[in-house]
C-alpha cells in the first residue's frame, strides 16, 4: 500500500465527528473515486489523508510511515494535492506555474524543464505555455494546476510510488474540459501513481474510476467497482433520489439516469 488510513475519527467541533472509524487505502496504478452527498465527509477525509487535518483517533501512513513523521519537502515529493481553490499572488505564465511543481525536487534545471514540458503535453497546454495564467479560461487554468501537481510527482521516488489527491477538480468545468482533465488523470494513473478523486458527478466516477468509495454522514458505507457500488437501490438510499442504472452505450461502465 502507498497511502492508507486506519480507523480515522475526526471532529472539527467537539462532539460532532465529521469522520467516524474510516479506513481506506489508495493503491498505485488505480483511480479511487470518493463520492457522497454534500457534507458526507469527502473533503475532510482528503484533507486528513494529505496531513492538513489531524484526526483525534486513527492513523494515516504514507509508505508505512505515519504521515506526521514525514518532512514537508520529502512528503511533497511523493504526495500532491489539487484543491478546489488556487491562489497565485504573482502574474506567472502557464509554463512558470507548472514549473512550481518541481520545487521539492533537486533533479536539476535540465531534468525539471523536461518534466515540465511533458506535463504540459499530457494536459494539452503547450500552445498556452507563454500565456499569463490570468488570461486563460477557467477550464484551461484548472488544467494548468493539474499539470503543476503532476510535475510535482512525475516520477516514482526511492520510497515508492507517488500519490495524487484531487478535490472536485471538475466543478464548474464544461463537458469538454471535464473530459480533457480526467483523461489526463487516467493516463497518469497508468504510470503507477495512486489517485484519489473526490467527485460529485457519479457518471464521471463510473467512467474513470477503478474503485468507488461511497461516504454517508462521515462513514464509508459502500466500496468496490463502479458496477458494484452504483446500484439503483444503493444510490436511492444514500442520495435520496430515484435513478435508473443501465450500461453505457459507448463505454464499459454504468450509466446513471435520474428518474
Amino acid at each position: 500500500m502507498t497511502l492508507r488510513a486506519d480507523q480515522l475519527t475526526l471532529s472539527l467541533t467537539p462532539g460532532q465527528p465529521v469522520l467516524s472509524d474510516v479506513s481506506i487505502a489508495i493503491e498505485p496504478g488505480h483511480i479511487t473515486a470518493l463520492v457522497g452527498q454534500n457534507g458526507a465527509g469527502k473533503s475532510s477525509l482528503l484533507n486528513t489523508l494529505s496531513g492538513e487535518l489531524t484526526p483525534q483517533q486513527g492513523e494515516v501512513s504514507l509508505h508505512d510511515t505515519p504521515i506526521r513523521h514525514w518532512d514537508g519537502q520529502d512528503r511533497a515529493r511523493l504526495l500532491a494535492v489539487l484543491p478546489q481553490q488556487h491562489a497565485l499572488n504573482f502574474e506567472f505564465n502557464v509554463e512558470e506555474v507548472v514549473a512550481l511543481g518541481r520545487y521539492p525536487h533537486a533533479t536539476g534545471r535540465r531534468r525539471d524543464n523536461q518534466i515540465v514540458q511533458e506535463a504540459l503535453e499530457l494536459c494539452d497546454l503547450h500552445h498556452l505555455s507563454e500565456r499569463s495564467i490570468d488570461d486563460i479560461s477557467g477550464g484551461e487554468r484548472q488544467r494548468v494546476h493539474l499539470a503543476r501537481v503532476l510535475a510535482q510527482i512525475w516520477e516514482s521516488q526511492p520510497e515508492g510510488p507517488c500519490l495524487l489527491l484531487l478535490d472536485e477538480p471538475t466543478t464548474g468545468l464544461d463537458l469538454s474540459h471535464q473530459q480533457a482533465l480526467l483523461k489526463a488523470v487516467q493516463h497518469f494513473a497508468r504510470r503507477k501513481a495512486g489517485i484519489l478523486l473526490v467527485v460529485h458527478d457519479l457518471n464521471l466516477a463510473a467512467r474513470y474510476a477503478d474503485q468507488v468509495v461511497l461516504m454517508h454522514q462521515g462513514s464509508i458505507v459502500e466500496r468496490g467497482t463502479p458496477d458494484r457500488v452504483f446500484q439503483a437501490d444503493t444510490l436511492q438510499r444514500y442520495f435520496d433520489v430515484a435513478v435508473t442504472v443501465q450500461r453505457h452505450p459507448h463505454h464499459d461502465c454504468p450509466l446513471i439516469i435520474p428518474d
